[in-house]
């Protein structure tokens, strides 16, 4: 009899105990799982050729960083140029200086956009992605807001990110992103987040944009890697895209579209 009550008793102990089985829980017990390294000490001695073969490579990449260093000055002058003008030099009648400017509504370096967006995952995943960003020149900020639902269960992924705005001529943008990013599921988290979003300009109406975005929890890591054909007319724009989430073995994946506004 004894024997009877325990075994019931254990079965009802892990009947109540929490199963987060589903792919979202593991999305985010993946995003918060620190990985461990180990370090080794090792001693060795450096013979002369070594230390040269090291100051030849170290020279190189200083002139390599002095080159980046360049370019994304550069590319922060140039969003700065193109905000100063709303449109191309007219010589004459038969020809252009193709120079920088930024028409108003431009989406590559926006001074307003606004996005909304609804992705499906195979995995029977739904998300609502809204995105706001507000900028003036080579700064910017944004606001995004990732909410995927499973089943009833839910997980929010929001960052707010400050901008360093790049053009390169007047057809593609590139920005160098980072802030603070929250995760809210079983449990609440906090972060840091970096991003690269960039936007190329194929027509007049059409662009492509590749937005990935780094965010850091609790030591684990969270990866997003987001790719959009985009129509642009005046103010108003339509999306089409695929995004993934990954971290560690758990990921969600998808199509979407969506509507933007930009000024």
């Amino acid at each position: 009899m004894r024997t009877h009550l325990l075994i019931a008793t254990l079965c009802l102990s892990f009947s109540i105990v929490p199963a987060y089985a589903g792919t979202l829980d593991n999305l985010e017990r993946e995003s918060t799982k620190s990985s461990s390294t180990s370090k080794k000490s090792s001693s060795s001695s450096k013979s002369e050729s070594t230390s040269l073969g090291d100051d030849i490579a170290g020279r190189i990449v200083a002139g390599i960083a002095e080159v980046i260093v360049q370019a994304v000055a550069a590319g922060g002058a140039m969003s700065h140029d193109r905000y100063m003008q709303t449109e191309p030099k007219i010589i004459d009648d038969s020809e252009e200086i193709q120079n920088l400017f930024r028409t108003t509504g431009d989406p590559l370096v926006p001074m307003l956009r606004a996005s909304s967006q609804w992705l499906y995952s195979s995995n029977n995943i739904n998300a609502q992605l809204n995105r706001i960003e507000a900028g003036y020149g080579f700064l910017g900020v944004s606001y995004a807001q990732n909410k995927l639902n499973e089943d009833g269960d839910e997980l929010i992924l929001a960052n707010t990110l400050i901008h360093y705005r790049m053009s390169f001529g007047n057809n593609f943008s590139w920005d160098f992103a980072y802030g603070r990013g929250k995760m809210n599921g079983n449990q609440n988290h906090d972060g840091s987040v970096f991003a690269m979003p960039m936007r190329f300009r194929l027509k007049p109406d059409w662009h492509l944009e590749y937005y990935p975005v780094w965010s850091s929890y609790k030591g684990g890591s969270l990866a997003e890697h987001q790719f959009s054909v985009n129509y642009h007319y005046k103010y108003l724009g339509a999306t089409v895209g695929y995004k993934t989430w990954s971290a560690g073995t758990a990921s969600v994946d998808g199509l979407f579209t969506g509507l933007y506004l930009s000024f």
